[in-house]
Parts: structure tokens; sequence; C-alpha cells
């Protein structure tokens, strides 16, 4: 081995890492053209070189591993935070939507609510209007049937039949049915043989006409006091609008049901967006941890 070779052999490492210059990598190449035994060795550096670099690109691989994990882990919650986001936006958008639409709703039926409590106004006035005609007196006279039937005629487009009963002659009755003496209460109708008058839409009914009650209770109103018993029994044509009152009235809607769908709707928007704000909060927290 002559000194060359000794040369060529201190510059094969920075030949390898391609640290020498221009000349020098002229004159090592020229070399180991010319003397196998520089070559070989150069063969060898390279191949070890290359192990080197091998094991230690697996270990830097190995290294990665870890903070591979946490990146994917880091994306899915990423990903896992915008839907829940998403879906949050969504039921709001939806709440408000069924919100709307339960207001509409809310409004149409007060309205028609109002409408209906003109039923309960008219019972009132009706029996009012009878109980001041017939007063304090003891039996009905020609002129209180005309005054009764100028008060059925008033609302002729209602009623079917309009009796007035002694008080007396019915006490047992009243008893069992205390209410009537409060307010006018829709009940099963008294047979209308024991009254002293009965005006229809043809007028007065003689006593001796025989007639047949409807036997339906939301379609017979009954009001008494000391002296007197009034019925009126409801046209047919009207008793859907009774029994509509009489539904609203004691099986009404509540708020609740009118809102509950928006309501349900806003409490999960306000606990996706509470996740939602604490995963944003984790997520800035890993994002400053793996810079």
């Amino acid at each position: 081995m002559n000194n060359k070779c000794h040369i060529v052999r201190d510059l094969l490492p920075s030949y390898i890492d391609d640290l020498c210059s221009n000349e020098s990598r002229q004159f090592i190449e020229e070399h180991v053209a010319s003397c196998h035994v520089c070559r070989d060795v150069l063969h060898t550096m390279e191949n070890d070189v290359e192990v080197s670099d091998g094991i230690e690109q697996k270990k830097r691989l190995e290294a990665k591993k870890p903070f591979k994990k946490v990146a994917a882990f880091f994306n899915a919650q990423r990903r896992l935070t915008k839907y829940i986001l998403i879906t949050a936006l969504i039921s709001l958008g939806l709440g408000i939507c069924f919100l709307a639409n339960s207001m509409v709703k809310q409004k149409e039926y007060k309205a028609e609510v109002t409408k209906l409590e003109m039923v309960e106004q008219e019972k009132a006035d009706i029996m009012e209007d009878v109980f001041h005609i017939l007063g304090s007196s003891n039996e009905v006279t020609k002129l209180e049937e005309e005054q009764l039937l100028e008060v059925f005629n008033k609302y002729k487009e209602k009623l079917h039949l309009l009796a007035i009963f002694p008080a007396a002659d019915l006490g047992d009755w009243v008893k069992e049915n205390p209410s009537v003496r409060k307010e006018p209460t829709t009940i099963f109708p008294i047979e209308y043989h024991k009254a002293v008058s009965v005006i229809g839409s043809e007028g007065i009914i003689g006593a001796n006409k025989q007639i047949i009650s409807s036997q339906y209770d939301l379609g017979t109103v009954v009001m008494a006091n000391s002296k007197w018993v009034i019925q009126y029994e409801y046209k047919s044509s009207y008793e859907k609008t009774v029994e509509r009152h009489h539904q609203f009235k004691y099986y009404g809607p509540s708020v609740w049901s009118f809102f509950q769908l928006p309501i349900l709707l806003f409490a999960i928007f306000s606990v996706l967006l509470i996740v939602w704000l604490i995963l944003k909060k984790h997520n800035n927290h890993i994002k400053d941890v793996m810079g």
C-alpha cells in the first residue's frame, strides 16, 4: 500500500458524505479506478453507511409511531368536534322552525278558544233572560210565554227547545243535581211532560203534544232557582260547536304540548354546544403540546 492509498482512505469518509472538494473527488475516483484494494474499501464503507442509514431511519420511524397515534387521535377528535358543532347548529335551526310553527298553532288555538267561549257566555245570557222574564211569578202567563218566545227567536239558529219546569215538581231531581242551582249545567235532559211551557221553532208547543228529548247530555243545558227549572236543547247542527267547546274547556292542550318539541331541540343544542366547547378547548391544548 503506497502513500496514495493512505491519502485516499483518509479522504473516503468525506467522499462518501460528499464533503470533499472537486479536486479531491477527482483524485479519489482516479485512484480507486486503478487500485482494487482501495476500491473494495470504498464499497465496504458505502455499504456500512447504507446499513447505518437504514438503522437510523428505522429508529426514526419507531420514534414517530407514538406521535402518529397522537396525531390520528387528534384528527379524529377534530372531526368529532366538527360533527358535534354541525349537529348542534341543525338542532338550533330545527328548534327555531318548530318554535315558529308552535307559536302559529298556539295563536290559532287561542283564537278558536276565544270564539268558542261565546258558547259559555250564551249559556249565562239565555238563562239570565229567561229568569228575568219569569221573575218571582208562580205561573207562566201568556205574556211571559210570548216574551220567552222572543228569547228563543233571538237564539233560534242554535236552540231546538226551551222548557220551563216548576221547581216544586222537581225537588228530588234538583237535590240530586245541586250544580244546576249554581250555574248553567250540561246534563241529561228532563222529560218534557213535566214542563208547564215548551217553546220550539214552530212557536209555543201545547202541553198535550208529545215531545221527545234528544237524550244527549252535552246538548242540554239546565239551571234552577227556588221557583223554576229552565232547560234548553241545542239544535243538532250546533252540537258539534258545543262538543268542541267542551273538549277545549276540559281536555284542551297545555302550553307544554305546543312547545315540547322546540324545547327539546333547544336542550339538545345547549348540551351539544357545551360538549363542543369542552372538546374545542381540549383540542387546542393538544395542539399546543404537539406544537
